[in-house]
């Protein structure tokens, strides 16, 4: 009896085998106006030593794989192509590297650090066409981000979206700018602040705005969004997190998820992947809506685990 009495009380929660997410036959239906993303993609600092590529083509890895022997002094221990995504072309790759990098005293040797490894992977990335859009410390057991997020960026097409070099400086703060709000700083620099402006709000309308917060270990709040944003977000977490969404609740134009399970405390290599693709989905289907990731800010300042993530879009 004190056996039985132990496995209960030492058991994790949701231990057992995932359970498909119940959806109803409408959202069944919804789900296939969103396609899944094929131009944002992460890479996952996973452990103490691996490195995640979730979601990209793989013609990333050999960048990849380049940029940590030229930048890291221990070598590539192993490589692996994970199937978690049913035989997509867009693959999951993890790294595994020697020295530990990510652990609280990686032996990188002298003048390397683990920072040296990852700006050389944002270069690589940046290179290829991928510029970062997101950091976060997703797993909430280290100080440092360890889920970077990063979105394709054809010049030839013409997005309208620019990294501006400070802001890709700092990975804490990432803000896009539109072409119209870039020529509304330039035409300041030239003294024509009121024209730009004026011309601005004439061709472009209003602007909304909404935030988006990952809190604790299982939630989600959206402020300030409109009916098909909630709804957007809600069809990203069913699709990819497949335990579920435990509750939901409306209070005073904030709309909360609680998720069952610990999402965002990801320690195991499903769930990493899981929480991984909902963020990536929800980006893109908020993006069919208008709306545009402007700001990330890490709001952990007591230990709550909290990130604030903004987005602007133009008012139907």
């Amino acid at each position: 009896m004190a056996e039985v009495i132990a496995q209960a009380l030492f058991k994790k929660a949701n231990s057992g085998p995932p359970k498909p997410p119940t959806q109803t036959r409408a959202q069944q239906q919804q789900q296939l106006q969103y396609p899944l993303s094929t131009t944002i993609c992460c890479i996952y600092l996973l452990g103490n030593d691996k490195i995640r590529l979730i979601n990209a083509p793989s013609s990333l890895v050999s960048s990849l794989r380049l940029a940590i022997i030229k930048t890291w002094n221990q070598h590539i221990l192993a490589e692996s192509r994970l199937d978690f995504n049913g035989g997509r072309e867009e693959v999951i790759y993890e790294f595994r590297v020697g020295g530990q990098p990510w652990a609280l005293s990686p032996k990188a040797g002298p003048f390397i650090t683990s920072t040296n490894l990852v700006l050389a992977m944002k270069k690589a990335m940046e290179t290829r066409g991928w510029s970062l859009v997101l950091a976060s410390n997703m797993s909430r057991v280290r100080e440092e981000n360890d889920l970077l997020v990063f979105e394709y960026r054809d010049s030839k097409a013409g997005s309208g979206l620019s990294l501006t070099p400070s802001q890709e400086r700092d990975p804490d703060e990432i803000t896009l700018v539109g072409e119209s709000e870039q020529k509304n700083k330039n035409d300041h620099k030239n003294g024509g602040q009121n024209q730009g402006q004026e011309q601005v709000l004439s061709d472009e309308g209003s602007i909304d705005m909404l935030n988006v917060e990952l809190s604790g270990y299982d939630t989600i709040r959206v402020s300030e969004a409109p009916t098909v944003i909630i709804t957007a977000l809600r069809l990203a977490i069913l699709r990819h997190w497949t335990q579920g969404i435990e509750k939901e609740s409306d209070k005073k134009g904030v709309h909360e998820f609680t998720l069952t399970g610990c999402p965002f405390q990801t320690w195991g290599a499903e769930t990493t992947f899981e929480v991984s693709m909902v963020i990536i989905q929800a980006l893109e289907n908020m993006q069919l809506h208008g709306f545009k990731l402007v700001e990330s800010t890490d709001l952990d300042v007591i230990g709550s685990g909290n990130e604030n993530d903004e987005f602007e879009g133009k008012a139907p």
